[in-house]
């Protein structure tokens, strides 16, 4: 008999909807800076960090897999441009943060996204 054991895993899930984040400016939010997503429609296999802003700035995001957190990527090509992290159907990702880095201030994040937070 064929069929899936009774409490069983399925072999690959993902986070169950898209994880964005954006960071806007801090007194235009219509200005945007850093764009951080991670797609279900992909199987959150991936995060992608696009920099929205000519200001001569790298971008990053903050993201967490299922089972790997704390990890980092980084966009520094330019605005208009889209850096994509490894791919990972088992490890898929659970949290994103765009953010920017700036050389003489503190860096700059926008929210945290997580499945099931609402966002």
């Amino acid at each position: 008999m064929l069929g899936a054991v009774a409490g069983a895993a399925p072999a690959y899930a993902d986070a169950g909807e898209d994880v964005t984040s954006r960071l806007n400016h801090h007194t235009n939010p219509d200005i945007h800076i850093s764009y951080a997503y991670s797609l279900q429609s992909a199987g959150n296999k991936n995060v992608a960090v696009r920099d929205e802003r000519a200001d001569d700035s790298a971008v990053y995001s903050e993201f967490d897999r299922k089972n790997t957190k704390g990890l980092r990527l980084w966009n520094k090509k330019g605005k208009g441009e889209t850096t994509y992290s490894d791919s990972s159907t088992s490890n898929y990702v659970v949290k994103v943060t765009a953010c920017v880095h700036y050389d003489l201030t503190p860096d700059k994040c926008g929210p945290d996204d997580r499945p099931g937070d609402g966002r």
